[in-house]
């Protein structure tokens, strides 16, 4: 059977009443056909098309959609469905926005097309991947189909956005659609569970070290094959999965000259981010799906990173701090910070900012409900045996010091900080200052 498409000019009703006019084709994938659509009003659309053979529930379908146009986009990260077409041919189509130009999509990112403009951009997408996913669960979603091909990245900045959300549902929803190898949660790809938020974090893990270390998790010396047929897909990502970092079993190692970014790469991030990809990809994570990082666990994650990224004092090239003493991975000398800021665990997680001159701190840290967490509130300025942390944030800090003196520093200003200072930033939040 043929599958039906539209022509250059046809028209068509929207659910709503509203005509729209078909301009271009975009492209075509497996579920049907991609069209360029103009309002009524001149503005522009994307319009997804399906093909009728490749939906097994049709009403079933158009129902979902029309539930989720209607209760609306969990986050403008997400490249939501805006209104639905009216029967046509036996199928049907929805509309949504148009990505705006400078986003690129993330298989470039992988394959080195395109880099982002500097390390807090990819810190920053992967940010935004990550409160995009937490918006989108806390509103009683989940994703079923998390994989490389959802996401497009503006590598100036990092900003995200996130594509083909029509088998986006809430709990008990089954779209049909289990997910793309080698992104699939292994009890998945055992034909165990059906998709729901548990499966979408181990997704996000995969997407998140795909982005930050350039290479898949579980791809190492045991998956070097010469093709990945279906029965090795169902071993290495469902039946014997094994994290190529494992810390216990070195039989999945990455192998020289076939994954040279996990290699370069594992040894330049801090030991916190390791923990947190070896937690995600234990054998009790990837066997029995627990112990997977909530959202908001891997924020404080990124956001402790985002915060540790300097400049090394002898080579001056990125580093990422840790709260103790470590090696600059550029240069191999070792680097002691004076100490860190310490805040109340969040999650149980520690929230630590080394004290070395060119950190930061964020909105973030002083403030859990500000909706600009990633707007700079402060810097750790150095100076020859003595530290300060100037005000960038709108709230006057009162620092107090081990011999219970205080004093006020306003926007603006720089406070001298030293070993047992106490930090108050005004929104019943405090750091202390401790020495290593």
């Amino acid at each position: 059977m043929k599958e039906y498409q539209l022509k250059r000019n046809q028209e068509l009703l929207l659910r709503d009443g509203r005509k729209i006019t078909v301009v271009d084709k975009l492209g075509i994938g497996g579920q049907g056909v991609v069209y360029k659509v103009r309002l009524e009003s001149g503005e522009m659309r994307a319009l997804k098309w399906y093909f009728e053979t490749k939906l097994s529930d049709a009403e079933g379908f158009y129902r979902h959609l029309a539930q989720n146009i209607d209760a609306g986009s969990p986050s403008p990260t997400f490249i939501w469905p805006e209104e639905l077409t009216e029967w046509h041919h036996g199928t049907f189509g929805y509309i949504m926005p148009l990505y705006p130009k400078g986003y690129e999509g993330f298989a470039k990112f992988i394959t080195a097309r395109v880099n982002f403009r500097s390390i807090d951009a990819m810190i920053n997408a992967a940010l935004n991947i990550v409160t995009a996913f937490m918006d989108l669960h806390n509103k009683g979603y989940n994703y079923q189909d998390l994989n490389d091909g959802n996401f497009s990245i503006h590598p100036q900045n990092g900003d995200v956005l996130i594509c083909d959300n029509d088998n986006v549902g809430g709990h008990g929803f089954e779209s049909g659609i289990l997910g793309k190898s080698r992104y699939m949660a292994p009890e998945v790809v055992r034909r165990e569970k059906k998709p729901d938020k548990l499966t979408d974090r181990f997704s996000l893990a995969v997407v998140l070290f795909i982005l930050l270390f350039g290479d898949h998790p579980l791809e190492g010396k045991r998956t070097n094959v010469p093709a990945l047929t279906g029965k090795y897909e169902k071993r290495f990502f469902g039946e014997k999965p094994l994290f190529i970092f494992d810390p216990k079993d070195d039989s999945n190692r990455p192998v020289e000259g076939l994954h040279r970014n996990a290699i370069a790469k594992w040894p330049y991030f801090p030991s916190y981010l390791q923990e947190a990809f070896i937690q995600s990809f234990s054998q009790e994570s990837l066997l029995n799906g627990n112990d997977r990082l909530l959202e908001t666990m891997w924020r404080h994650v990124l956001m402790r990173l985002k915060a540790s990224l300097v400049k090394c004092p002898h080579c001056h090239e990125p580093v990422f701090a840790e709260s103790r003493e470590f090696i600059c991975p550029a240069c191999n000398e070792k680097i002691k910070p004076a100490g860190y800021i310490k805040f109340p665990k969040r999650a149980n997680m520690d929230i630590l900012v080394p004290i070395m001159g060119g950190a930061r701190l964020f909105a973030y840290h002083m403030d859990e409900s500000s909706e600009a967490r990633e707007n700079i509130a402060a810097h750790i300025m150095e100076k020859p045996g003595k530290f300060g942390l100037k005000n960038e944030s709108q709230s006057k800090w009162t620092i107090s010091a081990p011999d219970d003196s205080q004093v006020i520093k306003n926007p603006g200003d720089v406070a001298v900080i030293g070993d047992g200072f106490k930090l108050d930033f005004g929104h019943g939040i405090t750091g202390e200052v401790t020495k290593i």
